[in-house]
């Protein structure tokens, strides 16, 4: 007979269902927001969570999986929304459906033992995937950051930038969300800030990426900067990321800064972020006006 039992774990307490001879975590009270499911469970491997295993775990922002997990059931995570990171190991998994459905939130999906510089970036690419590329095809751990893996999601995300913007806004209003999305400008922005966001978010994390490709996704954003007549660029860096420089690096590399746009930034920032508005006054002192200098003396 199958018996479930109740166990405690770090950040709460699971709910196991041995078979055969392996464990499937059932369900999980959340006592804290980081929680680690065990590698073995009353020594037997744990190797699947069951479907609605975390489902609304509203207080969980991090989640440990062991090496062992192979299979992760329908809508294990969905509705986590304070949920940001995710490990698990570089292997071949079982994804079900929806597992993250709604986790609005999630920043990264790292994989186990990889914590240098390397790892974090190809954690940030598998993190955009379920939710905002929603590529099932590039959602393998084994491959992920193989130049294979990355030419892909280059190809997905390029396939994205090219979709016309109004692209998805008859589905959102016959599916009943015309109250969340109230008018097409409104989708439209935040299209043109979902793209914002990737580019940049794909810029900073640059592992693989081509010269052609940089100049590409720099282009979108160069096109959507302060002072054009979509600004999503800007306000993807401002409003979501107003103290993170990697950002602000991004935005100046990619030439979003420029001498037209330059005090309007300035003023919009006003007190806010004085690090990076200085960040942004060194970038024009050492850039722009030396750029200038040498302008004037080639006329």
């Amino acid at each position: 007979m199958v018996q479930d039992k109740e166990l405690e774990i770090e950040g709460g307490r699971m709910v196991i269902r041995v078979c055969g001879e392996e464990a499937t975590v059932v369900s999980c009270h959340v006592q804290g927001s980081r929680v680690r499911i065990p590698g073995k469970a009353e020594g037997f491997p744990v190797t699947k969570l069951d479907k609605k295993a975390f489902l609304s775990c509203k207080i969980l922002k991090e989640i440990w999986l062991p090496e062992g997990i192979r299979e992760i059931g329908d809508w294990a995570f969905a509705y986590c929304s304070s949920l940001e990171s995710i490990w698990i190991p570089r292997r071949k998994i079982f994804f079900g459906r929806g597992i993250l459905k709604e986790c609005g939130n999630l920043e990264s999906i790292r994989l186990l033992g990889e914590t240098d510089d390397k790892g974090a970036q190809i954690g940030k690419l598998l993190g955009t995937i379920p939710m905002k590329l929603e590529a099932d095809y590039l959602f393998t751990p084994e491959q992920a950051g193989e130049d294979e893996w990355l030419r892909r999601y280059d190809d997905k995300l390029r396939e994205f930038l090219m979709q016309p913007d109004e692209d998805g806004y008859t589905k959102m209003v016959y599916c009943g969300e015309e109250d969340i999305v109230a008018n097409m400008d409104n989708y439209l922005a935040e299209r043109r800030r979902a793209k914002s966001r990737l580019c940049l978010l794909r810029l900073i994390n640059s592992i693989g990426l081509g010269e052609e490709f940089r100049r590409e996704l720099s282009a979108y954003l160069a096109e959507h900067t302060s002072g054009c007549d979509s600004e999503a660029a800007w306000e993807v860096v401002f409003r979501e990321h107003g103290g993170e420089q990697d950002y602000y690096a991004a935005f100046t590399g990619a030439g979003c800064l420029t001498q037209e746009n330059y005090d309007a930034i300035l003023s919009q920032m006003g007190e806010r972020f004085p690090e990076m508005k200085g960040y942004l006054m060194r970038y024009r002192s050492r850039q722009m006006e030396e750029t200038d200098f040498f302008d004037s003396l080639s006329l």
